[in-house]
């Protein structure tokens, strides 16, 4: 499992910030690393999201909420789910990208909680299939 780096997300936000503007910049360092960190979560030995549903839901639950930027939150919120499922070979339709992007507008205006975009990601994401 790979997971997103600071500079990483550092680098998705000042994308964000470019293609749709607003204010670059980090609010909180503490609220930075905790979405970071928070897929890697473990807890008595064993991986508190243990799925690659539940580690992208908590990506984007976390940037949404945690809100670390000055800006731009949530289009950096969707490309670090984008990127993560990406660098771990989930396949993604670009109906499926938009169908996201509403999903954590839901999330954002707090119709959808962690659990719920983990279970619809987890519904609509096409791994483990072998060939």
């Amino acid at each position: 499992m790979q997971y997103l780096t600071q500079d990483e997300i550092l680098d998705l936000h000042m994308l964000a910030i470019e293609r749709f503007g607003g204010r670059l910049g980090i609010k909180s360092q503490d609220k930075l690393r905790s979405v970071i960190s928070a897929p890697q979560q473990i807890i008595f030995g064993a991986e508190l999201y243990a799925d690659i549903a539940s580690k992208a839901a908590v990506i984007g639950f976390q940037m949404l909420k945690n809100r670390p930027f000055l800006s731009g939150n949530e289009a950096t919120a969707l490309l670090a789910v984008l990127r993560f499922l990406d660098m771990n070979d989930v396949p993604l339709n670009a109906g499926l990208v938009d169908e996201l992007a509403d999903q954590l507008q839901a999330v954002l205006r707090s119709h959808l909680d962690r659990d719920g975009l983990a279970l619809w990601l987890r519904e609509r994401l096409e791994v483990g299939v072998e060939e």
